[in-house]
């Protein structure tokens, strides 16, 4: 079938497969020591603000976010091209070609189908990695999320407090429904094997100062 040639067709299939079996090591204090300038000056933090969480999946976040974001943009503007320069209402019923012979749909109604479905998939995935934070920050009882960005190797930070944190009910949609939070106005997914050390998420749930 057409649909399911899509489905294979699509990149990040495989790696949505491999995000998914993240085998989750703990990170230790030294790493988050040698490795927090670095990680400070790309985020453009003051020294002030220590890092205390780093996701390990950034890569993949960065790489996945920028093709959703240049796939649907693609997608979008090949459909404005259509409908402005090819579209004729007398056809609707005639099979849609790509070069001499290549059949990608039956008729409009069934590559309308796909289209949307396609679509509906990429928003849902790109909500579902937006809530992915890649790095956390703390100064004090303030803490900063940064998270992955619309374009390749961009970056959106979100500034909360201590108070406004907490932990959100699980969910059978997510499969990391656990590690949902809520950061004040913002949601997040926080792996807890990912901490500097477990103390820091402690103190985020219970409110209980460290040491």
């Amino acid at each position: 079938m057409n649909c399911l040639r899509l489905v294979r067709l699509n990149p990040l299939h495989s790696t949505l497969s491999r995000l998914g079996t993240v085998k989750f090591i703990s990170h230790h204090p030294f790493k988050f020591t040698e490795s927090q300038e670095k990680w400070r000056q790309i985020d453009q933090m003051p020294d002030k603000w220590d890092l205390i969480y780093k996701a390990p999946m950034g890569t993949v976040l960065n790489f996945s976010s920028a093709y959703l974001t240049a796939s649907s943009a693609i997608l979008s503007a090949g459909a404005i091209y259509y409908s402005l320069f090819k579209f004729d209402i007398t056809k609707l019923n005639d099979p849609i070609i790509i070069g001499d012979d290549v059949v990608i749909a039956n008729n409009m109604y069934e590559s309308l189908i796909y289209v949307g479905a396609y679509i509906m998939f990429h928003v849902a995935l790109k909500i579902l990695l937006s809530k992915f934070v890649v790095r956390l920050y703390k100064n004090g009882d303030e803490y900063t999320a940064v998270y992955r960005g619309n374009w390749f190797n961009s970056i959106s930070k979100h500034r909360f407090h201590l108070d406004e944190f907490k932990k959100l009910n699980p969910t059978l949609v997510v499969s990391w429904g656990e590690a949902r939070y809520a950061l004040g106005k913002r949601h997040g997914i926080l792996l807890d094997n990912y901490f500097k050390s477990p103390e820091y998420l402690n103190y985020l749930i219970t409110k209980n100062k460290i040491g």
